[in-house]
This record gives C-alpha cells, sequence and structure tokens, in this order.
C-alpha cells in the first residue's frame, strides 16, 4: 500500500490514520458550501439577503475548515479497520459517482426536467456515501447517505407537486449542506 493513502498494513487490515479522512472532511465541507449556495439561490428573498447568507456561508465553511484541521493535527480519536486496497475501492466508487451525475444531468437535460438536476445528484452523492462507509470503516456515512437519500425524495416530492425549481434548490441544497457539513464536524470529532 502506498504511503499516500496513509494507512499501513495490520494483519491483512490497514489501520487508517488521519490522511483519507481529513480529505474527506475537506471535501465534505466544500461541497456542503455549494450546496448551501444551491439552497440559498432557491429561497424567496431579495438578492441583498441571498448574497448575505452566501457571505455568511462562505464564513461558515471556513470556520469548519479550521475545525477540521484538529484532524490532521491529532490523529484519528478511534482506530479504523480499512481493508487494504481501499483507495483503489474509492477511487471506483468516485468514478462511479461522476459517471451517475454526467449521464443524469444529460438525461434530465434532453427530457426537459432541470429542475430534477439537483434531486438526482443528491441521489448519487447519498448512494455514493453507503460503500464508502464500508470501505473506510465509517459508521457515519451510512447515516449521511441515508439522509442525502431522503433530501433527495423530498426535493423530487416538491418537484412533482410543482413548486416551482427554486423551491426544489431550497428543499435539496440547505439540508443537503447540513447533513455534509455535519458529517464533516462528526468526523473531525472522532475519526
Amino acid at each position: 500500500m502506498s504511503a499516500d493513502t496513509g494507512a499501513r498494513q495490520l494483519g491483512g487490515e490497514s489501520v487508517n490514520r488521519r490522511g483519507p479522512l481529513a480529505m474527506g472532511v475537506v471535501t465534505m465541507i466544500v461541497y456542503g458550501l455549494l450546496w448551501l449556495i444551491v439552497g440559498v439561490t432557491g429561497l424567496p428573498v431579495p438578492t441583498g439577503v441571498r448574497l448575505a447568507l452566501g457571505l455568511a456561508a462562505v464564513v461558515g465553511a471556513g470556520v469548519l475548515l479550521v475545525a477540521g484541521r484538529r484532524l490532521r493535527a491529532r490523529g484519528p480519536a478511534r482506530v479504523r479497520r480499512v481493508r487494504p486496497h481501499s483507495m483503489r475501492w474509492f477511487h471506483l466508487v468516485n468514478l462511479a459517482q461522476t459517471a451517475l451525475i454526467v449521464a443524469a444531468v444529460f438525461g434530465l437535460l434532453r427530457a426537459g426536467s432541470p429542475g430534477l438536476i439537483v434531486v438526482a445528484v443528491c441521489l448519487v452523492v447519498g448512494l455514493h456515501f453507503l460503500p464508502l462507509a464500508r470501505i473506510f470503516d465509517v459508521p457515519g456515512y451510512w447515516w449521511t447517505g441515508a439522509l442525502l437519500i431522503l433530501v433527495a425524495a423530498a426535493g423530487a416530492t416538491a418537484y412533482g407537486l410543482d413548486t416551482g425549481n427554486e423551491t426544489v434548490r431550497a428543499v435539496v441544497g440547505l439540508p443537503a449542506a447540513v447533513a455534509l457539513w455535519s458529517t464533516a464536524l462528526d468526523v473531525s470529532r472522532r475519526g
């Protein structure tokens, strides 16, 4: 196993160090910020309020990044069992996630349903957390995946009720951001 995976072999399994977890925390904070911006653009508020909320989101992401650095400084709080070749599986899961998102975007645009794109992306992201929970032995990822799948279902319901694309963005974006940021904080705290 290469040194950049941050793991060492131990009896057929790996005990993961902080590298991949820290990378995951930063990724969840950045994507949480993007989801928050998507959600804010769907709120029925004046543009000035949207800009203020967007600025607050950027500041919040910065605070979370500082909190996430604790993970890099101290390492995980618990020993996690990670299978050999976990990074290979991680890359395959992310490749599948990307392919599904691209297919969903093009398919929904072709079908004339661009309002469902945020729903489809949230669903795929939620599904991608399920194998990651096992690959990296992070039980919280099961909850993150389940929450994002439920958020996607709520967005599909809002779309089906013909509430408008803005409402769908708010229904999906805001809770998706909360789910990702909560997970980032939990992983930073527990490892």
